[in-house]
């Protein structure tokens, strides 16, 4: 006892009293929590259910559904504007393929005449290859002006319908105020759609030029 009475100081007292009345009022809290949940018929939500369960993305069949809806929404017909841009980002691929092919064998021949000391087929060439440039330089701003139109206008379809299922039946009032699974809505709508429309538009391009990649073995399908 004279071991444990040296413990029990009035600082140590005050600091024990202080730590049970935290604990009386917790748990009054909590009960009147719990109250309140039995008399809405609703059961008190935990930290967990208010964030939501986090899913796993995996490339499967839902995956593959959501994407095509998404898609449907950015290119909502076969006669569109954002057709029209995705031919003209796919023949301009295979244009700058077979610029690139003969570049390179323009260039081929412009070295084989400086070795073989060829004066009229070094002009001939380099003739050839200052010519060439306004054409393939016209090539290549066509396909990034087809790319950066098709990430606008991607941007603006699938933004104004987000939009209008947000303001639609008070959802925007749901998700700020009664529902905060979902952080940020606002950022969601503009910085997270322009990069996952840009990202679509770029996995179209890098496709693409795996199609277009066999056209420059020999210079020919």
């Amino acid at each position: 006892m004279a071991a444990f009475s040296k413990y029990l100081t009035a600082r140590n007292s005050s600091l024990a009293g202080a730590g049970f009345l935290l604990l009386c009022l917790l748990h009054r809290r909590r009960r009147a929590l719990g109250l309140q949940g039995k008399k809405s018929g609703k059961p008190p939500l935990r930290n967990n259910e208010k964030e939501g369960k986090k899913e796993r993305v995996m490339v499967d069949k839902l995956f593959f559904s959501r994407l095509t809806r998404i898609l449907k929404i950015m290119v909502p017909r076969t006669f569109c504007k954002e057709t029209g841009y995705l031919i003209l980002i796919a023949v301009m691929l295979v244009s700058r393929t077979y610029c690139d092919v003969w570049m390179i064998q323009n260039g081929t021949l412009i070295e084989s005449g400086i070795i073989g000391r060829s004066r009229k087929d070094f002009k001939r060439y380099l003739f050839n290859f200052i010519a060439a440039m306004p054409l393939i330089s016209l090539v290549n701003n066509f396909l990034k002006f087809g790319l950066n139109e098709l990430k606008l206008c991607f941007r603006v379809r699938l933004t104004k319908h987000l939009y209008e299922e947000y303001l639609q039946a008070f959802t925007y009032y749901k998700m700020g105020n009664l529902d905060n699974r979902i952080a940020n809505p606002d950022q969601l709508l503009t910085q997270d759609v322009e990069k996952f429309c840009n990202s679509v538009v770029d996995l179209y391009s890098n496709l693409s030029k795996i199609i277009a990649k066999p056209l420059d073995s020999d210079g020919r399908p």
